[in-house]
């Protein structure tokens, strides 16, 4: 945990390193080519090249799927956050913010991908597998 402490104090932001990189990357692709519609106060379309997506940011939800999938805003969320002026950094899980990984919270919570004191087929959960057409 004191290598988190210092690793955490290094940290300028508000998020960590690989998550601060992340969202760097999809405000930059955000930038530019998307159209925001606003639908209603919470919720927009967003045009790209010919396809809709729809966000609502009060689900904390869009049509793509990335934002639910990695718990930082896609670049069309990005987009309708840069619309409404607000920050995005404030829309990822608080799981990414150097405050929760500085107290440790993340490994006193005891993460684990299978319950304890189950086992699995080398830490893979079984998938029952059928041929195509039976």
């Amino acid at each position: 945990l004191e290598e988190k402490r210092e690793l955490g104090n290094t940290c300028s932001g508000m998020l960590v390193p690989n998550a601060q990189e992340l969202l760097d990357t999809r405000k930059m692709k955000a930038r530019f080519l998307y159209t925001v519609i606003s639908v209603m106060d919470t919720q927009f379309e967003i045009h790209y090249l010919g396809k809709k997506y729809a966000v609502d940011l009060t689900h904390w939800t869009c049509s793509c799927r990335k934002w639910q999938l990695s718990g930082i805003p896609c670049v069309h969320v990005i987009a309708t956050i840069n619309h409404i002026y607000l920050d995005p950094t404030v829309y990822c899980l608080k799981y990414f913010t150097v405050e929760y990984f500085t107290t440790g919270q993340c490994c006193h919570k005891g993460l684990h991908a299978f319950p304890v004191g189950q086992k699995s087929n080398k830490g893979y959960p079984r998938w029952n597998i059928r041929s195509p057409g039976l």
